[in-house]
């Protein structure tokens, strides 16, 4: 199994990018088991020329033997006892189709080789021509049989050494290198959840909320830490970056944040806001059951009438029991900070409500309903698609089409979740019912036979 490392391509693409190019890169990634495995591959005389195009670096290397390469190897990480984690190192280097011949190209990089790692690490180099890109794979033993030392690969080390000379190598021997890196189109998780709103709480999400109550709140930057901590972060303020914890969660650094966000921003914030007569402003609460007796209102309620009298029977009412059930659940009380957790789980809450609602308003009573609606939904979709594309072809603007495809949008979802959640559903609630049942007997005193038999 491949484990990627310092994946990304000297142009700066990511790995999904990497076939297809027009100049020389290259990437590299680490090899945590089947050590035997890649050394037979990159060996393969089928597209090395029968074992021409392959050199060893520190090691010995009869003709077509992969087992003796990968014996030393093992002998070297048995000789120091470092036998587990990372086995070795995967290096490719490519290069633009036409542009170089196979012993070029092996050459080319067993210098890469001997520059970088021949000091202290064994090394197969082996030059493949069964493509239409000639490239070479470079595997080094992860241990040193010098001193015993695993090899270790930064980031930083990436581009600062093995893409430099790489380059540098190229350059020497008249090949065309990449000098400005093209743009990714994927996006990495923190800059997805930095730059748009989510439609449900993230933990970039919930901190950012927080960040904006504790600013406006906060009197000077030590405040803003304080009142951070009273809503249940860990603050970490030592070393070069402040840092933040949220419940069940490690921390992450200010820096990192988007822009309004960082230290540095927050503390432009904090000194330009109006310091003039606060308006007061009403207590947020989360929940809480108003007092004793309204919470045994609520239970006689729950216990008695829902659990003798509701009908079991119909899609629609299992949903409406469903959301009676969460919504006792959600007036529980929550701490001041609701954790990322907890927000999370008021979102789905709210979901489920809309999912209620939706089979009220359109009076959906079982699963055969159900799919007659969403069929309706896809050809309603379906024809404004279609008006959409004529109006585009037109150079008209599609704004209110958009406008009306957000809500068929929206219910599609909500339906989907029906459909895939509806048995689940009414096992919870039979479960909940049950429950409720026994319940009652045990308050009365009765058995649970005779309670059955009284509904």
């Amino acid at each position: 199994m491949r484990k990627w490392y310092g994946c990304v391509t000297a142009c700066g693409e990511s790995r999904k990018q990497y076939w297809g190019h027009q100049m020389a890169q290259t990437k590299i990634w680490s090899i945590s088991n089947h050590l035997g495995r890649s050394i037979r591959y990159i060996m393969n005389p089928e597209k090395t020329q029968e074992g021409k195009l392959i050199t060893g670096v520190n090691m010995f290397i009869p003709p077509n033997d992969w087992q003796t390469p990968t014996r030393q190897m093992n002998d070297t990480k048995a000789r120091f006892a470092k036998h587990g984690g990372r086995l070795a190192y995967h290096l490719e280097q490519s290069f633009k189709p036409g542009e170089v011949s196979p012993g070029a190209a092996h050459q080319i990089g067993v210098e890469l080789a001997k520059e970088l790692f021949g000091d202290k690490y064994e090394v197969v180099v082996a030059t493949h021509t069964d493509k239409e890109h000639i490239h070479n794979h470079i595997l080094l033993n992860s241990v040193s049989f010098v001193d015993g030392h695993k090899f270790h690969q930064p980031n930083a080390m990436y581009y600062n050494r093995i893409r430099a000379v790489s380059d540098r190598l190229c350059e020497k021997y008249g090949l065309s290198i990449i000098k400005e890196a093209k743009k990714s189109r994927y996006e990495s998780y923190p800059a997805q959840h930095h730059q748009k709103p989510q439609p449900s709480p993230t933990v970039h999400s919930v901190m950012y909320e927080d960040i904006d109550r504790a600013v406006e709140a906060a009197k000077d930057l030590d405040d803003f830490y304080r009142l951070l901590t009273q809503m249940g972060y860990r603050v970490k303020r030592e070393g070069k970056h402040p840092a933040i914890s949220p419940q069940g969660h490690g921390f992450f650094r200010l820096y990192k944040f988007k822009d309004g966000y960082t230290e540095e921003d927050i503390c432009k914030r904090i000194a330009g806001k109006n310091h003039g007569p606060r308006q007061p402003k009403s207590k947020q609460v989360y929940g809480a059951w108003k007092n004793p007796a309204e919470q045994q209102a609520y239970k006689k309620r729950y216990t008695g009438y829902y659990a003798r009298r509701y009908d079991r029977r119909g899609l629609n009412a299992t949903y409406l029991h469903y959301r009676y059930m969460l919504v006792s659940i959600r007036r529980q009380s929550y701490p001041s900070y609701p954790t990322v957790e907890q927000r999370k789980a008021l979102a789905k809450l709210d979901r489920y409500s809309q999912e209620a609602r939706l089979l009220v308003r359109n009076k959906i009573q079982t699963k055969e309903e159900l799919s007659s609606y969403q069929h309706d939904l896809d050809e309603r979709i379906h024809a404004l698609h279609k008006e959409r594309w004529y109006l585009k072809r037109d150079n008209q603007d599609v704004s209110e089409l958009n406008e009306r495809l957000k809500p068929l949008y929206r219910e599609r979802s909500l339906c989907k979740d029906i459909a895939e959640r509806c048995s689940s559903v009414t096992a919870a609630v039979n479960r909940e019912k049950e429950t409720a049942m026994h319940v009652i007997a045990r308050e009365r005193g009765d058995d649970l036979s005779t309670t059955q038999q009284r509904q």
